[in-house]
């Protein structure tokens, strides 16, 4: 695969020594309604000692009654999920010739050999485990009686991983934009049905000018389910951040298991503003999955840590993984259905009678059930079709970029420039390809950008584990990317624990519910976190 590009993503933009480089690599290589019903079996501990807490996959895929589709036998086989994030690591549960089918860089790091395509951060590993981990050697046909293995919701999924985002998290619109487009061109190629996009830009701009929004468009009208999170940014926003606030895609909020059985949507989950509301909600706290080792998250929120393997997170982030997941299945079950049908599906078939607030502003239609919505009869693609006003993608760049901003060689990028140095001109966007000269559809035509094949060498073996990667090499002062400190990143939202608007939108990384008041922008004005 030549001249290809790819959540961030195998394309790589080199942030060092006064240089702006661009280099890519693609690598091949039941509605549960009752207490009894949602609450997992006292005591019940995995093969290898893990406590199975309401947050662990195994808890729920019951939770959503994904369980109900493996029994039937559809578990996501053929269906390819484009996790456009921070990457993924080299872990057991994410590999195999099927698991991973490519690999995008569009990072600082693709030029780094210790860092080129892996999580480095820390965030990408864990929603790809939530949507289609599985442990060597699992069969989801008898994994409820094998509670110590480890599966996703659609175990047979395969990923693709884009990486956007580095070792810090940070990432530029024009990234998350030019990872879209990759999933877009080579759809077909990896027969790429869903995008989960767990990612808020900050934008002051409206969705219908938004050239983020018009981006996540263009995958849906593609034929590509896009998930995306609602956000964390409480109760009180009353107004979805972007990509949510578009109307075409799955806006997915938070929810948390009590003790008695009904779900409640957190404080710290962004609210809709009555018109834009979350569409649905899914188990979003304490969610255990893969752990990335010596990533930024593993390495700062120790906390976090359940297992060698596992790790536990909580947000909409973890959400829209569970979502995505469960569309897999749903499109492994019925893969004619269109994105308006899938859409129109899971909203009807979501359960609004044991959650709280119940109100469409916090809740949207309900819990996810994806055997409720396997159940439901398809819809009339005329009738579920959506004809909200389209994005035309004409915004500033500028304003798309809210008030948190990357940095590259000492400059804070801003103005209507990509990450690249390219031009913008959104408005030209023509509806498959940018004509201002930056962007032709598959790569950028500045020739910098090429494509070659990854093979299986430079990911395993002691590349990637051992000293080289969690030694003093990496964590000490000799690590000399720009994006490895937290100066790389201006916004005043990063504070200690959590990405607000303009980031991954995963709330905290120790499995605990938040307690306080709220994040303001100079930081926590709250009281403290406390245990689940």
């Amino acid at each position: 695969m030549s001249n290809v590009y790819g959540e961030k993503h195998r394309r790589g933009v080199i942030w060092r020594a006064g240089l702006l480089a661009l280099v890519a690599t693609v690598g091949i290589g039941s509605v549960a309604g009752s207490a009894s019903a949602q609450t997992p079996r006292p005591g019940l501990e995995s093969a290898a000692g893990v406590e199975l807490t309401n947050g662990s996959l195994y808890n729920v895929v019951d939770q959503i009654g994904a369980r109900s589709l493996w029994k039937k036998g559809f578990t996501g086989q053929g269906i390819g999920v484009a996790v456009i994030d921070t990457g993924v690591a080299d872990v057991a549960p994410l590999q195999g010739a099927t698991k991973v089918t490519a690999l995008v860089d569009l990072t600082g790091e693709a030029a780094v050999p210790q860092a080129q395509f892996r999580d480095t951060f820390g965030h990408g590993t864990h929603m790809a485990g939530i949507i289609a981990g599985r442990d060597p050697g699992a069969n989801p046909l008898t994994a409820k009686n094998n509670p110590g293995w480890f599966l996703g919701v659609a175990p047979d999924a395969s990923i693709i991983s884009v990486k956007v985002g580095d070792n810090s998290g940070a990432v530029d619109v024009t990234q998350v934009i030019a990872g879209i487009d990759w999933v877009v061109e080579n759809a077909s190629l990896y027969n790429i049905r869903v995008i989960s996009l767990s990612y808020g830009s900050g934008s002051y701009l409206p969705y219908n000018t938004d050239p983020v929004t018009a981006a996540v468009e263009r995958a849906w009208f593609a034929g590509i389910v896009v998930v995306v999170a609602a956000g964390n940014d409480g109760r009180g926003a009353r107004l979805l951040g972007t990509p949510a606030n578009d109307p075409y895609v799955i806006a997915v909020a938070a929810a948390e298991l009590k003790n008695n059985g009904s779900w409640k949507v957190p404080q710290w989950a962004t609210s809709g503003d009555g018109t834009r509301n979350p569409d649905l909600t899914a188990p979003g706290t304490s969610i255990v999955s893969l752990r990335a080792p010596g990533s930024r998250i593993d390495v700062e929120h120790s906390e976090g840590y359940v297992s060698p393997a596992l790790f536990k997170g909580s947000g909409s982030s973890q959400a829209t993984a569970v979502t995505a997941g469960a569309v897999a299945l749903l499109l492994s079950a019925r893969p004619t259905l269109t994105p308006d049908q899938v859409k129109a599906i899971l909203r009807s078939s979501a359960n609004r009678s044991f959650i709280t607030p119940r109100n469409v502003r916090f809740s949207g239609e309900g819990l996810l059930q994806i055997d409720a919505a396997y159940a439901m009869q398809t819809p009339q693609a005329s009738a579920a079709r959506q004809t909200w006003a389209v994005s035309n993608g004409s915004g500033s760049l500028d304003q798309a970029r809210g008030d948190t901003r990357v940095v590259i060689n000492g400059q804070i990028l801003s103005g209507e420039v990509t990450v690249t140095g390219a031009p913008w001109n959104g408005s030209r966007w023509t509806g498959s390809r940018w004509t201002a000269g930056n962007w032709d559809g598959s790569r950028w035509t500045a020739s910098s950008w090429l494509g070659s094949r990854w093979t299986s060498g430079s990911w395993t073996g002691s590349r990637w584990t051992g000293s080289r990667w969690t030694g003093m090499s990496f964590t000490s002062g000799s690590w000399t990317g720009d994006a490895w400190t937290s100066g790389s990143w201006t916004g005043s939202r990063w504070t200690g624990s959590r990405w607000t608007d303009a980031s991954w939108t995963s709330v905290t990384w120790d499995g605990s519910r938040w307690t306080g008041s709220r994040w303001t922008d100079a930081g926590w004005t709250g009281s403290r976190w406390t245990d689940a």
